[in-house]
């Protein structure tokens, strides 16, 4: 006898995910989860191998080596303060934890990196897993997530710590959203909430996962869209309007804010197809990860156009969504796979253009999952034998893994980086600064100077850029070329005092103490804890403004640093810029008695008792110089006086030992008067 079925009422939500559909009979066994998780653990650690052998590179230096709040362990800096254009506190704090334990040793850094993708492809894993996939097209959908080479940008790099950590939280709350979806339980929420906080304090980024938790009830847990099923996302979206407002503030805080610039380069068509073009980047590289680099310029025109790959991106990017949408209606796991990529690249698919660059291989972090699953999903939807779709994934993942090993070595330094890029772009801005940092760090000036200047005059148009071309010139002892790219540092971000620092220095070198003086005071002002500002300010003071007021800045440096002579030689020389000789002479006599061999404060001694017309002391004091003097300085200076109170003869002795030294000028002048030596 047959029992008549019920027909239960609909509901519009469903407790559990639905299983996919047309998945082949399993063939193989599912692993077990210990054996999961160390597989994902081993591919990330022997294709990742080279990371070992790799320097801090790139934005490292401003995140961590050149980060004062991260050197400095300064805990309200590193909680509330803006970073190179973001606000992520919780990457700022992990940074500057590791900073203490190794300083700028990488090691750590890299392995805390490695440490996070692992538990990262755990988390894809689990995700989907969670939403009743079966287990070989989780698996090998985790796996590809673990070794494509279009992520080893945002592992390999350590300032990309945010990339990790946030997809780290943003995962482990979207686990937590499922369960909560399944028990209802008020504590699971509370923790995907927490979690998702978390993720965006590590990187803006992470205010996508509201759309992400709609788009998944929706497509793959069976929901209808109504007001009811939206309201447990509305803390979410709260929580996505804060840090949008607070990562755009962030980026025009550091100059970063490129929508007036890209928006008057290219007319709105052309925007079009360059986001057209973005969006199909990423998923043939899904497929093919050939030729990737660190950065991807804007498209340079050609005869008054953009190139016309651009235009036919847009044809294609047209039949792309065509194709899903039609596939989609058969089966919402692909719009699902289409969606989860396009919601998660959404802040920088350059629909409002953000930076300089039109894609990066960082990007694709999170928004891989959607099309890696879907490529998945494919291979085995249409191979209906699981072994044979194993097998074809594990093709795909080996050439994947190799291609990996090897671009993990174009992170080892700045050079093995940007070079492939500066084949390609060779006159790109940004690729020829990175390479000027590059030749800056291993002290190669002169190459560094001409990258860098080549990137000025192609438009860069960074504060920081001209800056450095400013101190090399300065160093050079070019003090006019200096000031051009100084000045020009102030039109552009980021802004620094150490701009007025400069100014000030390339005037004060040329003996313009008065115009000096202005561009010293407001970089002490604006950093009035910095000792080289302040340095330069009581020295701009000494010269050509109030000695007192020098006096008091060397006072306050030799109470941070008694062991300085320089600053009592220079509170001593603001009794001179009195008149007060007397004191001057107190406290440099001192200073010699307590430094014997401290040479600067003989030669002030020696000028100032020459100038009082008691030369004999001079020398006195300028022949003790002379036995701690190994460049024959002070006999020169001697013979000099000697010469210009007429005594020839007494001065000859004295050229003699400065010329056995070294002295060219001795040796000249013994020459000339062809007196041996």
């Amino acid at each position: 006898m047959s029992k008549r079925k019920s027909n239960p009422k609909k509901t519009n939500q469903a407790t559990q995910p639905t299983q996919v559909e047309s998945v082949p009979v399993q063939e193989l066994q599912p692993l077990e989860s210990k054996w999961v998780i160390l597989l994902l653990a081993a591919f990330v650690f022997v294709f990742y191998a080279k990371v070992w052998g790799n320097e801090l590179v790139w934005d490292d230096d401003p995140y961590i080596t050149l980060n004062d709040a991260v050197i400095n362990f300064n805990l309200n800096e590193l909680l509330t303060g803006f970073h190179v254009g973001n606000y992520h506190p919780l990457t700022m704090l992990s940074l500057a934890i590791e900073y203490l334990i190794v300083g700028e040793s990488p090691w750590l850094y890299h392995l805390n990196n490695l440490l996070f993708h692992i538990a990262n492809s755990w988390l894809v894993f689990q995700l989907f897993t969670r939403l009743k996939i079966s287990f070989w097209i989780s698996f090998v959908t985790a796996i590809l997530f673990a070794i494509h080479p279009l992520h080893v940008e945002s592992v390999a790099w350590a300032a990309e710590r945010k990339d990790v950590l946030y997809t780290f939280f943003l995962l482990a709350s979207f686990l937590f959203y499922l369960r909560y979806n399944e028990s209802k339980s008020k504590m699971l929420y509370a923790v995907s909430l927490l979690l998702f906080l978390a993720s965006c304090l590590s990187k803006g980024m992470a205010v996508v996962l509201p759309a992400l938790l709609v788009i998944t009830d929706w497509w793959f847990l069976g929901k209808k869209f109504s007001v009811k099923n939206l309201l447990d996302k509305v803390p979410f979206f709260a929580i996505t309007l804060f840090f949008a407002w607070l990562a755009t503030t962030a980026q025009k805080d550091a100059g970063a804010d490129a929508t007036s610039v890209i928006s008057a380069a290219y007319s709105g068509g052309e925007r079009v197809q360059i986001v057209s073009y973005s969006f199909l980047f990423y998923w043939i590289k899904s497929l093919i990860p050939l030729d990737l680099l660190p950065f991807y310029p804007y498209p340079a025109r050609v005869n008054g156009f953009i190139p016309t790959i651009f235009t036919a991106s847009l044809f294609g990017l047209l039949i792309f969504l065509g194709t899903t949408f039609w596939l989609g209606l058969k089966n919402k796991k692909i719009w699902w796979a289409v969606a989860f990529f396009i919601i998660a690249i959404s802040t920088v698919l350059q629909i409002l253009p953000v930076g300089s660059a039109i894609v990066a291989d960082r990007y694709y972090y999170l928004s891989s999952i959607g099309p890696l699953f879907l490529i998945t999903y494919a291979i085995f939807h249409f191979i209906k034998k699981t072994k044979s779709a194993v097998i074809i994934s594990g093709i795909m993942i080996l050439l994947f893994s190799i291609k990996t090993f090897f671009q993990v070595g174009h992170w080892e330094n700045l050079r093995t980086l940007f070079e492939p890029a500066e084949e390609k772009y060779p006159e790109d801005a940004m690729v020829l600064s990175n390479l000027g940092w590059h030749y800056l760090g291993e002290e190669d000036f002169q190459r560094a100077k001409t990258y860098l200047i080549r990137s000025d005059n192609n438009g860069f148009k960074n504060a920081d850029v001209c800056r450095t071309i400013g101190s090399m010139f300065i160093d050079e002892g070019a003090y006019n070329e200096a000031l051009p790219y100084i000045q020009r540092a102030y039109e552009y971000k980021p802004e620094k005092p150490r701009t007025d620092w400069l100014m000030a220095l390339a005037y004060s070198k040329q003996n313009s103490f008065l115009e000096a003086l202005p561009y010293a005071k407001k970089a002490f002002e604006a950093e009035p804890t910095n000792a080289d500002f302040k340095t330069t300010y009581a020295s701009m003071e000494s010269e050509a403004g109030d000695p007192l007021k020098a006096r008091e800045l060397y006072s306050q440096l030799l109470l941070e640093n008694p062991e300085s002579n320089d600053f009592e030689l220079n509170i001593s020389y603001t009794y001179r810029k009195e008149g007060n000789f007397t004191k001057e002479i107190e406290l440099l006599t001192a200073l010699i008695n307590k430094s014997p061999s401290y040479l600067p404060a003989y030669r002030n001694i020696g000028i100032t008792l020459d100038e009082l017309g008691r030369s004999n002391e001079t020398i006195e004091y300028w022949k003790k110089a002379a036995e701690f003097d190994l460049s024959g300085d002070y006999e020169y200076n001697i013979g000099i006086n000697y010469v210009n109170r007429g005594l020839i003869q007494e001065a000859i002795p004295y050229y003699q030992s400065a010329a056995k030294k070294g002295k060219k000028e001795a040796v000249d002048i013994l020459k000339n008067n062809g007196i041996e030596f």
